[in-house]
């Protein structure tokens, strides 16, 4: 008896060896309060002793479709560190796809020229990624915020950065016997110093709302930052900043000790090196809307047709365009492994043909008696 599976595989670039995830997607716009126990949100670093965590109710919109209500953080680098989070509902590694879209204003209130700390917010591991992102005079290798993908930026113009920079940096997980930093990944200096660009902005605006995209690719291990500036209107205008997509490998990543995050973060990080009446930064940000998602794991097709033409097997099924998919066959259900028939059968928006030549010949009750069955429980994305 033939029995036909058929697996539909998201994406062209996706290798068929890559591991299967659960999709999810949430969009938080701070309508409601985030604090728990009302919210989705808790502390996982510190607490809110020094308030730096504000829920804004009557916030109005800042552009045209967005929500009343927004989240003001209150970064002062000579604070104990804060992370203020929310579960993803998902656990990822560096070999999973997944975007972190963030839209925000902020406002430097100081950033010593000679000093240099971030505003930041990306995903991390709620267990084991810490709040130690600098070390201190008295121990320089006891940073410990590994397992992190952040976005990164420095407005501080100072010897180390040369003017304001936007960093995405990936921290994987801790090498033995090694610090945090140890196995890091970032674009450094040019071009991610804005100062010195000739083409793209100079500085990330101020008290204007922007949008971060965060772009993961786990099949090549890159990073891609994009910003954009939010208009009255809901329409993006985007920025050019000439970062580039961070190669995580190519910048000292060690795959041996991937990175692995369940939670969504905003970061109020202290400076170890900074003094209480010198701040390395004093800033506010405004979050208006923070949104994350993986892949949609794509439905099976919604019918098949099967046709025997003289000795072979004709298949027809509607298709999804940015699907692959794979035909597979048994005639035993139980003893039989399943083989595959095609794969990377391209998805055009449209109906299909796929032809197992031969597949007729082969004894069974399918010719007999015109029953099959379409199997399509089986990702074959492990």
């Amino acid at each position: 008896m033939f029995r036909y599976k058929f697996v539909a595989v998201l994406g062209l670039a996706l290798a068929l060896s890559r591991c299967a995830i659960a999709s999810v997607s949430f969009m938080e716009n701070f309508s409601s309060n985030p604090f728990a126990p009302a919210g989705n949100w808790s502390f996982g670093i510190g607490d809110n002793s020094n308030t730096q965590f504000v829920w804004n109710a009557t916030a109005p919109p800042t552009y045209s479709g967005g929500a009343t209500g927004q989240l003001n953080v209150y970064l002062n680098s000579s604070l104990p560190t804060a992370r203020f989070q929310r579960p993803l509902g998902v656990t990822l590694t560096d070999t999973n796809d997944f975007t972190l879209t963030a839209r925000f204003s902020f406002t430097v209130i100081s950033a010593p020229s000679d000093q240099g700390m971030e505003l930041a917010f990306g995903l991390v591991n709620s267990q084991l990624t810490g709040g130690d992102r600098t070390g201190s005079p008295t121990n320089y290798t006891s940073d410990n915020t590994f397992g992190t993908v952040e976005f990164d930026y420095f407005p501080n113009v100072s010897p180390t950065y040369g003017g304001p920079s936007l960093i995405p940096t990936v921290f994987g997980a801790q090498e033995p016997g090694e610090d945090a930093f140890a196995n890091s990944a970032a674009v450094y200096g040019y071009p991610t110093d804005l100062g010195e660009h000739t083409n793209g902005v100079t500085a990330l605006p101020q008290n204007i709302a922007l949008q971060a995209t965060l772009a993961y690719c786990g099949t090549n291990r890159t990073l891609t930052l994009t910003m954009s500036q939010m208009n009255p209107d809901g329409s993006l205008t985007p920025l050019t900043t000439e970062v580039p997509a961070l190669d995580l490998v190519a910048n000292s990543y060690n795959t041996n000790f991937p990175f692995v995050v369940d939670t969504l973060a905003i970061m109020a990080y202290r400076d170890g090196f900074t003094t209480t009446n010198d701040p390395s930064l004093v800033a506010t940000l405004q979050f208006q809307q923070l949104s994350f998602a993986t892949p949609v794991n794509p439905p099976p097709p919604g019918y098949v047709t099967i046709q025997i033409v003289s000795t072979n097997v004709v298949l027809t099924f509607p298709t999804v365009s940015t699907n692959l998919y794979v035909v597979q066959s048994t005639t035993d259900l139980v003893s039989a492994a399943w083989g595959t028939i095609a794969s990377n059968i391209l998805g055009t928006d449209a109906v299909v043909t796929n032809t197992d030549i031969g597949g007729a010949t082969a004894p069974g009750a399918f010719i007999e008696s015109g029953y099959s069955r379409i199997d399509s429980r089986k990702l074959d994305r492990t």
